[in-house]
């Protein structure tokens, strides 16, 4: 048996080794065929919509970045306008703005313009005051221009001046 046995295991160690470079070839047959296909895959024709696909956001990309520039040098050019205009402003009107100094909660005297007005000597004279001169509020004062409007006693103030009526 045990020659019988021996020779078996011969023609089996045999058989394995054949198959053995048999399946070696067949990978290397397979190997060079894989990176003939990666190759070829790596090299490969774009499909037709893909190429329309991309030029298509190429030109949206050129677009949006003229309009990201012209964007730009408009707010530049904004910024430069809006500081030439405050320049200008601020040399008609003060040199130097004090910004934020009015303070609204503070109480306010105001005086009757209307005995100011009187020992004034510039030829005008108070027709009609129309609040009461012991008021805080702002006082609206009327001057009698010469010759008009018509003058007539005003019942407030006993003045000669325009009635209330009449405005």
């Amino acid at each position: 048996i045990t020659a019988d046995h021996l020779r078996e295991k011969n023609v089996m160690r045999a058989d394995f080794n054949k198959t053995n470079e048999l399946l070696k070839e067949i990978n290397a047959a397979l190997q060079v065929s894989l990176e003939e296909m990666e190759e070829k895959y790596l090299m490969r024709e774009s499909k037709p919509e893909d190429i329309q696909m991309i030029t298509e956001l190429k030109a949206m990309l050129t677009e949006r970045d003229q309009v990201i520039k012209k964007l730009i040098e408009d707010n530049k050019f904004y910024q430069l306008e809006l500081v030439n205009r405050e320049t200008n402003f601020n040399k008609i009107f003060n040199t130097s703005p004090t910004v934020g100094v009015i303070n609204p909660l503070a109480k306010v005297s105001v005086r009757c313009m209307c005995m100011s007005l009187r020992n004034m000597a510039t030829g005008f004279s108070i027709t009609h005051c129309c609040v009461p001169c012991n008021s805080p509020r702002d006082v609206l004062l009327r001057v009698k221009l010469p010759q008009w409007p018509p003058q007539t006693l005003s019942a407030r103030s006993g003045l000669l001046g325009t009635s209330h009526s009449e405005r």
